[in-house]
């Protein structure tokens, strides 16, 4: 059991990168267009020193002039130091100080999203920072999903999410988690291949698509021609869709009884409609949620991918959407007794692990109960929200505190007293592995550290549509015509 005075106790913590001395939080911003909002850091060897500065940075502020990005779920910041007009990555967040674990010249450039910036990092032994060629900030996607490869066919592992790991002969490369399997660009074609044997400086591959100038193998417009054995040569296969989306939509909120509450669930990625990645249910029936050109919206259709105005929901895709995953888009659900679409705001569509694990706290000590899983069932405080199945044991975020909370006794109306806290410093779930949980103990009288806790993310696997029943019914041609022998070079 946690004390009355738990969320006393707990508020007393130290915030970390909000109290940092001379961080303008709330400063303006860049109003440039081309200033990123997320950046990746990539390229640094797993085993040498600073290596888990790579990851993704979203920009939180204005710091000396320029843009400022934070790791989420940690104090990690890029920020610019205008006494030596250079960038630092610093694990310390906005601070005004010249001590960093990594640095590049600014050279003259708006943001540290160069890929001409030469990066120098903190190495211990060498008591200095010391160059590496190899790691790259970036403007770049951090993932690439690869679709439409009809299962049973020649080179379906093809298929997959690939992810940003460095650089490949000039350009951002993409490799499958322990996987070879990877995307690479190839200078002298100006191509870029799917490679199940890695990134090698062949031109040898699986499959390719001409690069015409694109910077990353996630742009739309891409052929891609997979190699066929028994013609010898590469085939166009106008299914094979390399696409910069999530690889799963969650939609909730629609309550029973309400009319096309049917739509609640998960959508997977399943190639592009209308020019737009398009999202379908693995159940077979058919669901989808699908770009309409026409009027600029998303919808929801229980029919499938077909080109009609025709839906059960929409929202209107102004505003940067790009996919339908986004917690600010309002979504407006067909009534039949009113004839028309109704605003329904409980409905929201969003990008999150369908499932986080916790482990890590001793099953000897107080509050071990909050290890386990927990599905995500709802959204709360405009967060993904987390619950056991058969317990009353959730994980919600606290917004008065930029909190992710664990509560295993009042649910989702507990208000600020928990049994666990991590602070969120701009993680978007609890399932991130980065967060420091801190648990209540009675003995102590207050929530305390527990560096052995792991929040891990849990994401459905990849979807095998030649499995699912009906899917051919559902699906419009543009997402899943099977390419004829014609289509080839």
């Amino acid at each position: 059991m946690i004390s009355p005075n738990a969320a006393s106790a707990r508020s007393g913590l130290a915030r970390g990168l909000e109290s940092a001395p001379g961080s303008p939080i709330a400063g303006g911003l860049p109003g440039a267009d081309d200033v990123p909002n997320v950046i990746v850091v990539a390229g640094r060897h797993k085993d040498r020193e600073n290596q888990d500065l790579q990851g993704e940075y979203h920009r939180i502020a204005n710091f000396h002039g320029r843009p400022a990005y934070r790791k989420p779920g940690t104090r990690t910041c890029i920020r610019y130091w205008s006494v030596a007009d250079r960038w630092l990555i610093d694990r310390e967040g906005l601070q005004e100080s010249d001590t960093c674990n990594a640095y590049a010249e600014q050279g003259g450039v708006l943001h540290p999203a160069n890929e001409e910036l030469v990066w120098r990092v903190w190495e211990s032994k060498h008591k200095q920072h010391v160059r590496d060629p190899e790691m790259l900030v970036t403007a770049a996607p951090s993932s690439i999903q690869v679709v439409g490869r009809a299962a049973g066919r020649e080179n379906f592992a093809l298929n997959g999410q690939y992810h940003l790991v460095g650089l490949h002969q000039g350009r951002v490369a993409y490799q499958k988690a322990n996987s070879k399997h990877a995307i690479r660009y190839w200078a002298l074609g100006d191509r870029w291949l799917i490679d199940l044997d890695g990134l090698r400086d062949v031109d040898v591959c699986n499959a390719y698509a001409d690069a015409h100038g694109t910077v990353h193998a996630g742009a739309v417009g891409l052929q891609w021609h997979v190699w066929d054995s028994d013609k010898g040569r590469h085939v166009l296969d106008s299914t094979l869709q390399s696409v910069v989306a999530p690889p799963v939509i969650e939609l909730v909120g629609r309550e029973p009884p309400k009319e096309n509450q049917s739509m609640n669930g998960s959508y997977h990625l399943v190639g592009l409609h209308a020019g737009r990645p398009a999202f379908m249910k693995a159940d077979g029936s058919g669901h989808a949620i699908r770009y309409w050109p026409r009027e600029d919206r998303w919808l929801v259709d229980l029919a499938g991918l077909r080109d009609v105005d025709l839906c059960n929901a929409y929202a209107e895709a102004v505003g940067g959407f790009e996919h339908p995953g986004d917690l600010g888009m309002v979504w407006h659900v067909w009534e039949t007794s009113r004839g028309r679409h109704l605003t329904d705001p409980a409905v929201r569509t969003f990008v999150a692990p369908h499932a986080v694990r916790i482990f890590g706290r001793d099953v000897y000590k107080e509050n071990s109960a909050v290890n386990g899983e927990y599905r995500l069932v709802d959204v709360v405080e405009s967060k993904p929200a987390y619950k056991k199945d058969d317990s009353d044991h959730v994980i919600r975020y606290w917004p008065a505190e930029d909190r992710w909370i664990v509560d295993l006794e009042a649910g989702f109306q507990g208000g600020d007293v928990a049994n666990a806290y991590a602070d969120a410093k701009g993680a978007e779930h609890p399932g991130n592995t980065e967060l420091l949980w801190y648990v209540w103990e009675t003995s102590r009288g207050c929530h305390v550290a527990d560096e052995e806790i792991v929040a891990e993310p849990i994401y459905l696997a990849n979807v095998d549509w030649s499995k699912v029943p009906g899917i051919r019914a559902s699906i419009g041609s543009e997402a899943s015509s099977v390419p004829s022998d014609e289509e080839e070079d």
